[in-house]
């Protein structure tokens, strides 16, 4: 049968409150109270809201944090039990953090740094070295002639056959906090300086690859990219 709430007229607020800080340093109010059928969904708070005040106060309890999100269910008859989470920051706003990645990608062959070394050259090959004519595609020692494969030459070859080489690469990752939303379009694919300590290798820079933007509550989470490199550093005349 239907329920009812007789001589219910407002929301119950602050049955329960608890808190908790994320690896980033964000903080989190998570409040449940208890809304009166008769004010559902009107006694709701809207995605966004400043957290309540305590009566009686008229000012937000916790004014750096706001709701970001809602669930609810209904449990005693005609009420509905409500847990919002607010976020944002209880102290501070909380300090960037930097993150180091590293990984490998598979690469041609003839784009390693020492291929001359363990290649050869069209007069002079090496492990098994085949350089054909570019107009001909016949074997060749000519200097214009470009290197064809690493061959079976009939003996044992640890070369033969290799096409590709893994490369060590690393992304560098900036996230950041602020209380405005951010603005403009961030430079990316042009050469820059990381922001924080990234580590230093010679011959290598880095790359702006990428950035994004969350909205948590009060404050918005904004975290940027960089990525490192080969060893002669990124082209200037493409990347300036």
């Amino acid at each position: 049968m239907p329920s009812s709430t007789n001589g219910a007229t407002s929301v119950v607020t602050q049955i329960s409150e608890r808190f908790e800080t994320d690896r980033f340093g964000v903080d989190s109010i998570e409040m449940t109270v208890e809304i009166p059928n008769s004010l559902f969904t009107s006694g709701l708070l809207a995605e966004g809201a400043a957290y309540p005040a305590r009566p009686p106060a008229t000012s937000s309890a916790y004014p750096n944090m706001s709701l970001t999100r809602r669930t609810g269910q209904r449990g005693k008859p005609g009420w509905w039990t409500v847990n919002y989470v607010f976020e944002g920051f209880l102290v501070n706003l909380p300090d960037p953090t930097y993150e180091l990645t590293t990984s490998l990608s598979q690469e041609p062959i003839q784009t390693h740094p020492d291929f001359a070394t363990f290649a050869g050259t069209p007069s002079n090959p090496q492990n098994g070295s085949i350089f054909v004519d570019p107009d001909t595609g016949f074997n060749s020692n000519k200097n214009n002639a470009i290197w064809k494969e690493f061959a079976f030459k009939g003996t044992a070859n640890e070369k033969a056959g290799i096409e590709s080489y893994l490369a060590p690469g690393a992304e560098w990752r900036e996230t950041k906090f602020q209380t405005s939303r951010p603005t403009g379009i961030r430079d990316v694919g042009t050469i820059e300086t990381p922001a924080g300590s990234p580590p230093t290798l010679s011959g290598r820079d880095w790359l702006a690859w990428g950035e994004t933007y969350v909205r948590r509550g009060h404050i918005y989470q904004v975290t940027s990219t960089w990525k490192l490199s080969g060893r002669n550093g990124w082209d200037a005349d493409i990347y300036s």
